[in-house]
């Protein structure tokens, strides 16, 4: 079947491609998202081996492993040699929320409570250096990888306490400035639904300092 939104995509344009119900394609959709170091990546697919008696057959071993991820990063880059506009105006919207008193949390919890004590720990850095915080937003570890395989990513939002702007004034910052970076967002307005961004998200890896 053509025609889909993944013909188009360069994620998905190689050999190793994104697949969460194999190991290398769990590894893949790390990759994809880029937020994992290359040594985090190396312990992902060492678990993965550990876990897969066929993998262990076929001959992966733990010594192994570093090259298979350089040829999957490698892999990877040779298909998504730059930022798409989403993942660009996705990145620098999140980035101007926090100058905007508003903490993100991107992938860093594997459940909304997870997700939110990463926000709380981003809140009280932005504090004690001196910033005001109004708000959060968080996306889980499930709505990151979620994003690469529909173009479209849930994003939750809320306050800390009851003092100042409401959830729903801290979504409506949220959506205007997904929207201001030529984002589409779809989002009814209400503290009940959580926040779409749709669109491709494919970043070149680049294995950043954690």
């Amino acid at each position: 079947m053509t025609g889909g939104p993944r013909d188009t995509d360069p994620n998905f344009a190689g050999t190793f491609r994104p697949d969460l119900d194999t190991a290398v394609g769990r590894v893949m959709v790390r990759i994809c998202i880029g937020t994992d170091s290359r040594a985090a990546l190396v312990e992902r697919m060492r678990w993965e081996i550990g876990q897969d008696a066929e993998l262990r057959a076929a001959g992966l071993t733990d010594a192994v492993v570093p090259d298979v991820i350089d040829r999957l990063i490698d892999e990877h880059n040779t298909h998504v040699t730059e930022p798409s506009p989403s993942a660009v105006g996705l990145i620098t919207g999140l980035d101007r929320l926090t100058e905007d008193g508003i903490v993100f949390g991107f992938g860093e919890g594997y459940g909304v409570h997870d997700s939110l004590d990463g926000v709380i720990r981003a809140a009280q850095t932005l504090l004690d250096d001196g910033h005001p915080v109004d708000g959060y937003c968080f996306s889980t570890v499930a709505d990151v990888e979620r994003m690469i395989f529909e173009q479209r990513l849930y994003v939750g939002f809320g306050v800390f306490n009851e003092h100042g702007e409401g959830s729903t004034a801290i979504g409506e910052r949220i959506a205007g400035t997904f929207r201001a970076q030529g984002l589409q967002v779809r989002w009814p307005g209400t503290s009940d639904h959580r926040i779409q961004v749709l669109g491709a998200y494919a970043i070149p890896y680049v294995d950043l300092p954690q």
